[in-house]
């Protein structure tokens, strides 16, 4: 009498490995959607404290924080991101972790605070504030005719960026520590905002029918450059899908990849009556 052996045949063992094989082929995208999703919440989140510091503050001074000249990047006070770090229970330092943006690839990565025989300034943050949008200490009941809804407060923004990550945003830098004539180093290490003219970012500029587009054509927002690839002069997000920005009302929302150009750039001013507003 014969005894049969158990066990499993190499075609069967290569049906099992085809099947283990297809189904994690389709699990691994599910998974990756859902750790971005994870990942784009706690962005939000970090938005929205912020979107509550900006309120506690006013509620207290009887206006927002922000830059007084438009010509330099100077302000009455400390800037936004670093004026409301006591209403959001955060401590000042180099990189406090409200301002540490999940989907930032260059928020993880070391600076040396030395480079180049001087010393870097500390202050590295994530997220961006609207600099037309605080541009002379503007008043919630009286600076934005385009209502507080229909206007971006900060929006997502590499901290490092360019390459080997040169251009520095500080959410502490008061004043600039280079001239506009000395190009090279103006954008080196620069306050944390966007559409900043001091600096040569992209502004909305009225086109005189009622419309608002970008000073350099087509541009709104990167979304998931490399980080070599980082344009300093706009925002830009870790999502391929689009970018999450603040509401001056306290809401987050997700500007799509692909936005009109207009439609960007008339919610960060905060003139009303344009054409293109994002309701």
């Amino acid at each position: 009498m014969t005894k049969s052996r158990a066990g499993f045949t190499l075609i069967e063992v290569l049906v099992v490995i085809g099947i283990v094989s297809v189904l994690i082929g389709l699990l691994l995208p599910a998974v990756q959607r859902a750790r971005q999703a994870a990942t784009r919440l706690k962005g939000q989140n970090q938005l929205r404290q912020i979107g509550i510091g900006l309120h506690n503050y006013a509620a207290v001074a009887g206006r927002l924080p922000g830059f007084v000249h438009a010509d330099r990047p100077d302000s009455k006070d400390a800037p936004p991101l670093s004026a409301i770090l006591p209403y959001v229970e955060a401590r000042e330092g180099d990189k406090p972790a409200l301002y540490v943006g999940p989907g930032d690839p260059t928020a993880a990565v070391p600076v040396d605070r030395s480079a180049g025989g001087r010393e870097l300034e500390a202050g590295d943050a994530s997220y961006a504030v609207n600099h037309p949008g605080f541009l002379g200490l503007p008043k919630f009941d009286a600076d934005f005719p385009d209502g507080e809804s229909n206007t971006v407060a900060a929006a997502e923004h590499y901290a490092r960026c360019g390459p080997a990550g040169r251009f520095n945003f500080l959410y502490s830098m008061r004043h600039s520590r280079v001239s506009p004539p000395d190009v090279p180093r103006l954008n080196e290490q620069r306050r944390a905002t966007f559409a900043d003219a001091y600096y040569g970012d992209v502004i909305p500029v009225a086109d005189g029918t009622g419309r608002t587009r970008p000073s350099r054509p087509g541009a709104t927002f990167q979304a998931s450059p490399r980080p070599d690839d980082c344009d300093p002069s706009v925002p830009q997000t870790g999502f391929a899908g689009g970018m999450i920005a603040l509401r001056f009302d306290g809401s987050v929302r997700l500007v799509a990849a692909g936005t009109d150009p207009a439609v960007f750039w008339s919610a960060v001013t905060r003139a009303g009556g344009e054409v293109g507003v994002a309701e």
